[in-house]
């Protein structure tokens, strides 16, 4: 009789590419590596190999390539970055906790998705 494992993914499955490394994942995912290992106990993380999967403990799936920083200006309110930068709500709310205020303090910086 075949048993097969089954472990619940609290995050992101990832599909491992061809070149990466755990090392890679971790940093382009901002993840600990320890937690990656932790999270995938079933998975030779020092051998990886292209269509592997993994659980990467992530509220969104969103890369650190796909993304970039914007400081909030004085007296800018949220409706006001929404307007300037072509984000929606849900986009900023995903990458920025907390960011429920109508209006940001100076200097404030938020993550927004690269737009094509």
């Amino acid at each position: 009789m075949n048993e097969t494992k089954s472990i619940q993914c609290k995050g992101t499955i990832y599909v491992v590419q061809p070149g990466d490394t755990m090392y890679k994942i971790a940093k382009k995912y901002r993840i600990n590596m320890e937690t990656i290992m932790q999270n995938n106990p079933y998975l030779n993380v020092f051998n990886l190999k292209p269509g592997d999967e993994m659980c990467l403990p992530l509220k969104t799936s969103m890369p650190i390539e796909n993304v970039h920083p914007y400081v909030v200006k004085s007296q800018q309110s949220l409706l006001d970055i929404l307007k300037e930068t072509g984000v929606t709500f849900e986009e900023l709310a995903k990458l920025n906790r907390g960011v429920r205020q109508i209006t940001l303090p100076a200097g404030t910086i938020l993550i927004l998705p690269n737009k094509k």
